[in-house]
């Protein structure tokens, strides 16, 4: 253990040192990753599925904030709309503007949120990021999250009803069934449930890991991987399939990444905890010490 923490504190020195360097190439890397993925996803052709537009667009994020990746990505997207129907590009353009609407009314540094979350799905790995949000970033960062979601299960019916949308015809003709179009998402149950298992995770971890009690951080994580358990009860009865195994496998590497990031965040010696008090001219002061582990 004492090994682990010595890595750590020399990761953290020369993330400290080189983080004007080493911030910008992560984003650069995570922008092309995830545009790439969406290619892949969407199964892209043409100008959009070209691997130089995509490498042209990850290295404009270099010089970007990480605000500006998920625009960046919503504009990747809506190009590829287009060049398949307008009606998609339509469909694309409203709930784009529907989600930078609500994602405006908080902080937009955890708007990075709204394309990492996506990007989990793809890579197989949705439950770590609720469990990362709760320990590490503030309230706002669930609305980002949740934003994420619906993007996920956005472009899943997008790709899954994708050929119903770019059929030859009248556009106004097209527009009379699109209720009817639309119906699958609206009424996607899985959807629904991860919506709301993954940002009561979230809501529940910051919530537990800002009490000041003894091993409130440890107790706040368990909480929130036995929410996101859930899961694997209410899906089966709502007659949702899902592939047990491998989201079981999910599940439990997203409780070891967890664990680490835990270490990282938050790795106190509750067992020398102390108790201060002193006071001024104006208030008494009633502090609690918890002294870090160090290696």
């Amino acid at each position: 253990m004492d090994n682990m923490r010595q890595y750590r504190e020399a990761i953290q020195k020369i993330y400290g040192k080189n983080d004007y360097w080493i911030v910008p190439i992560f984003r650069s890397v995570f922008s092309m990753f995830l545009l790439f993925s969406l290619n892949r996803y969407l199964g892209m052709t043409g100008k959009p599925g070209n691997p130089l537009v995509i490498l042209v667009l990850g290295l404009l994020s270099f010089f970007l904030p990480f605000s500006f990746v998920p625009c960046l990505a919503g504009l990747y997207l809506l190009y590829y709309f287009y060049t398949k129907s307008l009606l998609l590009l339509g469909i694309g353009v409203l709930f784009f503007v529907l989600i930078f609407i609500i994602q405006s009314s908080v902080r937009g540094k955890y708007a990075i949120l709204i394309a990492a979350m996506p990007l989990c799905f793809f890579l197989g790995m949705p439950y770590f990021l609720p469990l990362l949000v709760g320990l590490s970033m503030g309230l706002s960062a669930v609305l980002s999250l949740s934003l994420g979601i619906l993007v996920y299960y956005f472009l899943q019916f997008i790709r899954e009803y994708k050929e119903q949308f770019i059929l030859s015809g009248d556009l106004l003709d097209q527009f009379e069934g699109l209720s009817k179009k639309m119906a699958p998402l609206l009424h996607n149950k899985e959807m629904i449930l991860m919506l709301i298992l993954f940002t009561l995770a979230a809501l529940a971890i910051y919530i537990i890991r800002n009490f000041s009690f003894n091993y409130s951080w440890i107790i706040a994580l368990i909480t929130g991987i036995c929410v996101e358990g859930l899961v694997f009860f209410v899906l089966p009865f709502l007659s949702v399939k899902m592939n047990i195994g491998l989201s079981l496998l999910s599940y439990l590497f997203s409780i070891l990444f967890s664990v680490i990031a835990l270490f990282f965040f938050r790795d106190a010696d509750y067992r020398g905890t102390e108790f201060v008090q002193f006071e001024d001219d104006a208030y008494y002061y009633y502090v609690k010490a918890i002294p870090k582990n160090k290696a």
